[in-house]
């Protein structure tokens, strides 16, 4: 594989085309399962994989000071440049290397990254480093691809309109492994089963999943997408 350059990757977000109105999508749902969340903003908040900052953004009426963690040094120095925000702070570290005290966080969040989480070992591994930087009964939220990710009209969805390539090598009952591309290099990545995830992660969490498709519907989101939406919101708290 050729590396994996990352900063690609906020180029292509922020095209002004479909890409976009997937996002915002996506960001607009992130938003309102955070919101029946907390009602009253929390003190303190961690964004893992936070990329160039998007998805912190979206944190910010939730938490007075937010730690964004993300493993590359390209978006990192993107999120630092692009973030005038007092209280909002930015590292960059691998999740498996970040480190804080135990109980440190009002609300742990994360968009896209347990889908790079590539072993059942690591998924138990990460979940208890997530609960355990977590207070009890504090606020959790993730958005992971959903069911209709894998899928054949997804896959040529994401070709012909998002220029997205996809290849799915490995099917599971609990999950589809393979890699994609929006560029000239290629990931490996491990499309978790959102229900699978929410019974596997029900030791740590009690989790719902927030109504996307009906969002998308009555919000009039996404209206030439012709597919079920390819991703979940889900959100809850520690136990």
């Amino acid at each position: 594989m050729t590396t994996y350059r990352w900063q690609n990757y906020d180029r292509y977000k922020s095209q002004a085309n479909q890409v976009r109105e997937y996002y915002d999508s996506v960001h607009r749902c992130h938003h309102l399962a955070l919101e029946q969340l907390l009602p009253q903003p929390c003190e303190r908040a961690l964004d893992i994989a936070c990329g160039h900052g998007e998805s912190t953004r979206v944190l910010e009426p939730f938490a007075y000071n937010i730690v964004g963690v993300d493993s590359s040094e390209d978006l990192i120095q993107i999120a630092h440049s692009q973030s005038h925000r007092e209280g909002t702070s930015f590292t960059c570290a691998s999740f498996d290397d970040f480190q804080a005290n135990e109980g440190s966080f009002d609300l742990i969040s994360s968009a896209w990254f347990l889908n790079h989480v590539l072993t059942l070992d690591e998924l138990e591994t990460t979940a208890m480093k997530m609960s355990s930087l977590l207070k009890r009964g504090g606020a959790f939220a993730c958005v992971v691809p959903g069911d209709a990710f894998t899928s054949r009209r997804t896959q040529e969805i994401a070709r012909t309109d998002f220029q997205w390539n996809q290849a799915w090598t490995h099917e599971r009952p609990e999950s589809t492994e393979g890699v994609f591309s929006y560029d000239d290099s290629w990931i490996r990545t491990r499309i978790w089963q959102p229900f699978f995830l929410m019974k596997f992660l029900s030791e740590w969490f009690e989790l719902s999943c927030w109504d996307v498709k009906g969002t998308l519907v009555r919000e009039r989101r996404m209206e030439n997408l012709v597919a079920e939406p390819p991703f979940e919101v889900l959100y809850g708290t520690r136990r």
